[in-house]
């Protein structure tokens, strides 16, 4: 950045988390100028660790990093989930979802946090067209006909980026979204998420399981080193009083709550309690301002689903801003923060939006039921589920993040 007062640039991205960082990795194909705004300092990560924090990625957010040259990188870190088991506890039936019946080597993979942020941010280092203030902030956000105009704050001095377009990539509680004065619709669940690492006795051996219980969902994925990670729904009443107990008496209960399967738990790794709602925005975009990931759509983490509906944010964006570069000319340059551009990257991610929504919202509402004999319908339903190929395929697309229209990044292409 130059010791000028303002900066120009075609995209300003507020947020450097994984989503913002996808994001400016994907625009760094296409010739533009970039500036990401992350309000934390970008420190060398510590080394990985038995509690490691991961990301489920689906089938087709591995194709995105594949696509973007990052997943080579990522070698070491990830670990294949090659079968879905899910159920519930007490019920009969459960339904069974294999990547060799789907044909493709995984469903999807788990990786590690660290991993992904040093992998993305190493690659944003080198991107030459690319600054990054980190760690600095966004003041205020102006939104005009021709431009967006942000007042940045970074180690005591104030100056000015505008930009053709700015991207609210900021999270569920974004400031940008507020400064666009997009409304949002939140439903609290009244449940909180206890996350953390552990190891079984038998080996998860690249399975995943879901099993939802009267007090919510329980979801076990395959991390490397053999590890699994666990989380864990409860009401939040209770999580904090089950998250608090002590090692043998935690370790009782969550045998108790997922049964057998894997034998005995034999560690459990530290514990970290989250509060869950769904946060849906009322608008993907204002005037010169579009919003991705958890500013768009905050979602229940049942499936897994939040980080590849976000992926899928990116993938779209990049390819709607890649198509207008292509089609301008010297006489009709581009204008990649033109209403029309922005309104035809919210219309294709409308469906994909409302389609996850309604499968995560769904899935909470239909295991949580009490009402009697709902619990003997569940079951058939899985039973049945399990023995219908054609609704097992719809639900592993889903789950691979591979239904409705898919951008070219999601199908391992190229934006140019």
């Amino acid at each position: 950045m130059s010791s000028s007062l303002r900066h120009d640039c075609d995209v300003l991205i507020v947020g450097g988390g994984a989503v913002g960082s996808a994001l400016a990795c994907a625009l760094a194909e296409l010739p533009l100028d970039t500036v990401l705004v992350e309000a934390h300092e970008a420190r060398t990560l510590e080394q990985p660790s038995f509690d490691a924090r991961v990301t489920a990625l689906a089938n087709g957010s591995q194709q995105i990093l594949a696509a973007l040259n990052l997943w080579p990188d990522l070698k070491g870190y990830t670990e294949a989930i090659r079968a879905i088991h899910i159920s519930e506890r007490g019920r009969f039936g459960a339904a069974r979802i294999a990547a060799a019946e789907e044909r493709v080597p995984a469903l999807g993979y788990t990786v590690e946090n660290q991993a992904l942020g040093r992998v993305l941010w190493e690659r944003l280092q080198r991107a030459p067209r690319l600054t990054v203030l980190a760690p600095a902030k966004v003041l205020t956000l102006d939104l005009h006909e021709h431009a967006a105009t942000g007042t940045i704050e970074q180690d005591g001095r104030r100056f000015e980026v505008r930009a053709k377009l700015a991207v609210a990539a900021d999270g569920a509680r974004s400031a940008l979204r507020a400064a666009l004065g997009v409304s949002v619709t939140e439903h609290d669940y009244e449940q909180c998420a206890v996350i953390f690492n552990c190891a079984t006795e038998a080996p998860l051996a690249g399975r995943a399981f879901e099993r939802f219980t009267p007090r919510g969902p329980i979801a076990l994925l395959p991390l490397t080193g053999g590890r699994a990670a666990v989380i864990w729904t409860l009401p939040a009443a209770e999580a904090e009083v089950i998250a608090a107990l002590p090692e043998p008496a935690f370790r009782d209960e969550l045998q108790t709550v997922f049964g057998q399967r894997l034998g005995r738990f034999t560690r459990i790794g530290a514990r970290h309690i989250y509060p869950l709602a769904r946060i849906a925005s009322g608008a993907l975009h204002g005037q010169r301002a579009v919003l991705i990931g958890d500013a768009a759509m905050r979602l229940h983490p049942v499936a897994g689903q939040a980080f590849n509906l976000a992926l899928r944010d990116v993938a779209t964006l990049a390819e709607v801003i890649a198509d207008a570069l292509l089609g301008a000319s010297a006489a009709t340059p581009a204008d990649i923060g033109a209403p029309e551009l922005l309104e035809r990257y919210a219309a294709w991610r409308a469906a994909d939006r409302q389609r996850v929504s309604i499968f995560t919202h769904g899935l909470i509402q239909l295991f949580g039921e009490a009402v009697p004999g709902f619990g003997m319908g569940r079951g058939l339903g899985l039973m049945a589920f399990d023995l219908l190929p054609g609704a097992k395929a719809l639900l592993a697309r889903q789950t691979m993040g591979k239904a409705g229209r898919l951008p070219r990044l999601a199908r391992g292409l190229k934006l140019l």
